[in-house]
């Protein structure tokens, strides 16, 4: 058995107080022999809680490590230290660097570029589409797509990587054993199947409120750039893009309607400086460090479409004005409701425009 997984595995558990221990560990202020055996006066002059040192003990005599090495040989789970060649250099840059990450899928290592997109479980049929575009873009691009696995935003991000064959990876507030949300289940498989889960937190970890903002730090550290898709101002999304801020990491926000509280926290990040990510094509072909391999693949979904002039004119409208009601489109074209409702049904077919909800139809980015 490896003597360093099975330590850091031990003082994983114990928050800041193992990391305190790991590094008096690393910098020979304590033997791994004086760890095991919890010499408790050198616990004290490192500054070790009465606490940690209690937890610390009672792990050991219940042979809590060999157990969690065992859970995760039986589930396939791989546990991945901190001095690992495969422990993401990124994560580094963070004060609190996970000890251990616990890692699930078939991708055994992260890329090196990535890109984080984030926002609210509640979110708009716009900002699902937006958010599944710009997974479907990272994988045409050949960029990781990073997020939380959660749904909504999360979850329409991580789906268009997957369906268009890219690499992309959920950061878990739960054990990587633990399907939270448990609708997202298939999804989870998926992404095992293309990237990985990937958690710090122990085997059979539940969804705890204060596990989240840490899983948001590893989203954060891990991105090269993060992009909130649409968040509320009070949200783990507002919460990611200020770590990443912290961090140097590239923050973009999408924007969204003025009148709609799932996007006052990231049109507000617009306001205080983040890049506007006002185009896909563009933020992604000026934003990668290689051209897309796939660039026939990102062209505008119009292009080589036959349209009659009844559907460009439809089109045109729904361009300028954003998401339109039948009512909006007949003030901007000659055209009685029922034949806009043709039209509409001949542009969803083809792909080119969507529901948005409430009556409103849209050009699908």
């Amino acid at each position: 058995m490896d003597e360093n997984i099975k330590t850091l595995l031990l003082l994983n558990g114990l928050e800041g107080q193992g990391r305190k221990l790991w590094f008096a560990l690393k910098r020979g202020q304590i033997s791994m022999d004086e760890l095991w055996k919890c010499n408790s006066k050198l616990f004290t002059e490192l500054g070790i809680t009465e606490r940690a040192a209690v937890a610390l003990k009672t792990k050991i005599d219940m042979k809590w490590a060999e157990r969690e090495i065992e859970k995760c040989l039986k589930l396939g789970i791989r546990a991945v230290g901190i001095d690992d060649g495969d422990y993401p250099a990124k994560l580094k840059d963070l004060k609190d660097p996970p000890l251990v990450l616990y890692w699930h899928g078939s991708e055994k290592k992260m890329p090196h570029r990535c890109i984080a997109a984030v926002g609210t479980r509640r979110a708009s049929t716009y900002g699902r589409r937006i958010a599944q575009r710009i997974g479907e873009y990272c994988a045409y691009a050949g960029i990781a797509l990073i997020s939380g696995g959660a749904s909504g935003i999360d979850g329409n991000a991580h789906m268009g990587t997957c369906t268009s064959g890219g690499k992309t990876f959920a950061i878990f507030g739960t054990g990587a054993d633990i399907y939270f949300p448990r609708s997202n289940a298939n999804l989870f498989r998926d992404i095992m199947e293309c990237g990985a889960l990937i958690s710090e937190f122990p085997i059979g970890s539940q969804g705890e409120q204060w596990h989240f903002p840490k899983r948001n730090r590893i989203v954060a550290a891990l991105s090269s750039k993060l992009v909130v898709v649409e968040a509320p101002l009070k949200s783990g999304a507002m919460i990611t893009a200020g770590i990443a801020a912290e961090l140097g990491r590239e923050v973009w926000a999408v924007p969204g309607r003025i009148d709609e509280g799932m996007a006052y926290g990231s049109n507000k990040l617009i306001f205080e400086g983040a890049y506007p990510l006002i185009d896909l094509k563009d933020f992604f072909e000026t934003g990668a460090s290689a051209p897309f391999s796939n660039k026939d693949r990102l062209a505008d979904p119009v292009q080589d479409v036959d349209l009659s002039r009844e559907e460009e004119e439809i089109l045109k409208v729904l361009r300028i004005g954003g998401g339109q009601t039948v009512d909006n489109i007949a003030l901007e074209v000659k055209m009685s409701a029922a034949d806009i409702l043709k039209t509409i049904a001949i542009l969803s077919a083809k792909g080119i425009i969507c529901s948005s909800g409430s009556g409103r139809y849209s050009v699908n980015v």
